[in-house]
């Protein structure tokens, strides 16, 4: 078995020992037909009885979920299993003829239980296959959330983000400083390593704040629909800017009540 993508050693590792323990099992359990052929196709069960597994001999398998091919299958892996059971599972299919040998669900099963050594190859195998779609489901998450981010710069001066636009873009500052300015009134700083411009992408409003820098700076961008996707996958980042907007409410706070001390005096 192997992915579509290029896969991490530790994967290509664990297909290996599930070839292994697959081989082990199988040469243990008498096969419920002769080898035969099946010819290329978008469905190689389709001819195949429920409780039938197959385990290829020669040739290539995809696997397709949702119409998205998600894995290759080869010689020494075993398919069907899912099937057997009734479980969800996707459609397989081959481009050129394959050769298989079919096993009988039960009598696999039974083999599998008929002493402690076959119960350990069975439930080390069964546990290798959890690992390995672990490790396909991490790499699979890397690769879909992974934000097309830019990297901008800015002059002591420059607008990041003027009020009044539509918010697009949530940025981080990597270097320098900048200034939060509503209607020509500073609201607040901005420091390296904080985020700004979320509160108008959540809100779905325009641009509360002009943000101007006050030093040289460096900015990643992030659109607005990966931002969301990326706090939807990873919620731990909602806790640092609920922080840092909190921050930001108590500091507008003082302003407020210092502007109304001074007015009053």
């Amino acid at each position: 078995m192997h992915l579509p993508t290029k896969q991490s050693d530790l994967m290509s590792e664990l297909a290996a020992k599930l070839r292994g323990l697959t081989e082990l099992l199988c040469t243990q359990t008498t096969p419920a037909d002769d080898p035969f052929v099946i010819e290329a196709g978008s469905d190689i069960f389709a001819d195949i009885a429920p409780t039938r597994l197959l385990l290829i001999t020669e040739g290539q398998v995809d696997y397709y979920l949702h119409n998205k091919l998600v894995m290759h299958f080869s010689e020494g892996d075993l398919l069907g299993l899912p099937r057997s059971l009734n479980l969800p599972q996707g459609q397989f299919a081959c481009k050129s003829p394959i050769t298989v040998v079919a096993y009988d669900r039960d009598t696999l099963v039974t083999q599998a239980n008929s002493d402690l050594k076959s119960q350990r190859t069975w439930a080390y195998l069964l546990l290798c296959n959890i690992s390995y779609y672990e490790q396909a489901l991490t790499q699979e998450l890397r690769t879909e959330f992974q934000p097309s981010a830019g990297f901008l710069h800015f002059k002591a001066g420059d607008t990041i983000i003027k009020q009044g636009d539509v918010a697009d873009r949530v940025y981080t500052l990597l270097e320098g400083a900048a200034d939060a300015v509503c209607d020509n009134v500073k609201v607040g700083e901005i420091s390296a390593n904080e985020i700004f411009g979320a509160l108008a992408v959540f809100t779905r409003q325009t641009r509360i704040a002009s943000v101007i820098a006050t030093t040289d700076c460096t900015v990643l961008a992030v659109r607005k629909e990966e931002f969301i996707a990326l706090i939807e996958h990873q919620p731990q980042i909602c806790l640092g800017l609920i922080e840092e907007m909190a921050a930001k409410i108590n500091q507008l706070n003082n302003q407020l009540l210092n502007l109304k001390s001074s007015q009053a005096n």
